[in-house]
Formats: structure tokens, sequence, C-alpha cells
């Protein structure tokens, strides 16, 4: 699908309005064992490689690429929302990370130069575009470059009936356990309407990401799956466990 200029606003002031939110979680996950945690499994996915050239799409608040910067990595951050890149830029200088960071949609973005790694989180749900997104993406990439994707169908209740049904038990034991959503009624309605304008939200992932990737031409594409165990409080982990998060590595 196409997106005009008219909708890439309203995406843009929907992450806007969260980037105070986030930036408060990204910064207790900086503080807490989260942090080591993803240290871990990013750590087990690089395997040691040396520094990478690092993309870290939709960065908002600088989470990931904070976290890759202190690894050694030499990273590329880019999101489309202002506010969001300018809580990446306010984070960089608090942790003291050497990080590029752009405001730049993504395909609207031109890189100078190509990479050893993609990555994303919880992003590639909103993409209106996932097919040409992911093309580019292959296109961006050194030879040996690799694609790493962490998303969830975090959508699906809002288009499959019986993911709706087992969303809502999840969603109401959650409340019963304490479970306070981040957001406002009024903004999870409005994310909602976007999401059903997206593509993703229609689709079974991460089988529809896993055929599309080898059909572009990566050559291995490998996914992971409970990895997420521990990542989240209890009341997300009981909200989300029909809707786990996944994993997808994909290799050019």
């Amino acid at each position: 699908m196409t997106i005009n200029k008219q909708q890439l606003k309203e995406h843009q002031d929907y992450w806007d309005k969260g980037a105070d939110i986030y930036d408060g979680i990204i910064d207790n996950e900086i503080m807490n064992d989260s942090y080591g945690k993803w240290e871990a499994i990013l750590s087990k996915l690089l395997k040691d490689k040396p520094p990478l050239k690092i993309l870290d799409v939709g960065t908002g608040p600088g989470f990931f690429s904070i976290l890759l910067s202190r690894m050694g990595h030499q990273v590329t951050a880019i999101d489309s929302s202002p506010e969001m890149i300018a809580k990446a830029n306010k984070n960089a200088i608090k942790y003291e990370c050497d990080i590029t960071i752009i405001q730049s949609d993504i395909l609207g973005f031109t890189p100078m130069h190509s990479f050893d790694l993609i990555i994303s989180r919880n992003v590639t749900w909103f993409l209106p575009n996932p097919v040409t997104v992911y093309e580019r993406w292959h296109s961006w990439l050194e030879d040996s470059g690799q694609v790493i994707i962490f998303d969830g169908n975090w959508n699906l209740f809002l288009t499959d009936p019986k993911e709706a049904a087992l969303f809502q038990l999840a969603k109401q034991e959650a409340i019963a356990a304490g479970y306070v959503p981040y957001r406002t009624e009024e903004e999870i309605s409005e994310g909602d309407q976007i999401a059903l304008t997206l593509p993703l939200t229609y689709v079974k992932r991460p089988a529809w990401d896993i055929g599309l990737l080898s059909y572009i031409g990566f050559r291995e594409v490998n996914t992971l799956h409970g990895f997420d165990v521990g990542l989240h409080s209890r009341t997300e982990q009981i909200l989300n466990k029909y809707r786990p998060m996944f994993a997808i590595v994909a290799n050019k």
C-alpha cells in the first residue's frame, strides 16, 4: 500500500504523543535487569562478532542503539517521530553513547553506506509497505549482512475472531492481576484504527515474513521463540501470553 503525507503525519503524531511514556519505559529497562537480558540475547545472536555497522530502525527513545553502542558497535538510528528522535538524542548524551541519530521515515531514508546488521524491535507491525521495506533492507546490507526483527502479532486480535477471544481472556486476567495500560483508552483506540489500515494486522507472523524474506533473496531465515520470558512484568506476560514476541534472523 502507499501512504500519503497526511497519513505519515498522523503516524508521526501518534508516536510523538507516546514519546514521554516510552522514554520512561526504556529508562526503566536500562536500569533494571531487562538491560542485561537483552544484552545476553543480542550477544548470543551476534556471536561476539567484531564491531558492526548497525542500522536501528524505529529506534524510539534509543534503547537498542544505546545497548549496541555500549557493546562496541557503530550505530545509526532512525525514527520518523520528531519527539522520539529528541528522546533518543537526549539519551545518547545521558548514557554517553556515540550514535548517529536521524529523523526519517524508513522509505525516505537514504543510507550513506551499507550495513552489517539492520535491527528493529516492535516496529515492523507498523510498516505500511513491508514488502518494499524488506527489499530495501536487503539492498542496504553488506553481502554477509543480517536482519534481526523482534516483533509480535500485537494486532491480529483486531482481524481474527479466535485471536480476539484469546486476547480478551488474557486482558481480563491481566487487569485483574493489576495491569495498567501505558496509554489512555483514546490513544489505544487511535492505535487500533491505524493498525486496521496496515497490512501486517491481517497476516499470521512470523510465517508471512519468512516467506517474503526468502523470496526477496535472504539465503537463511530462522525464527526464535521463548526468549522473551522474564523480559516483561508479570502482568504484561499475562496480557501477551497468547501473542508472544518472536525474533526473525535473516542472512543475506
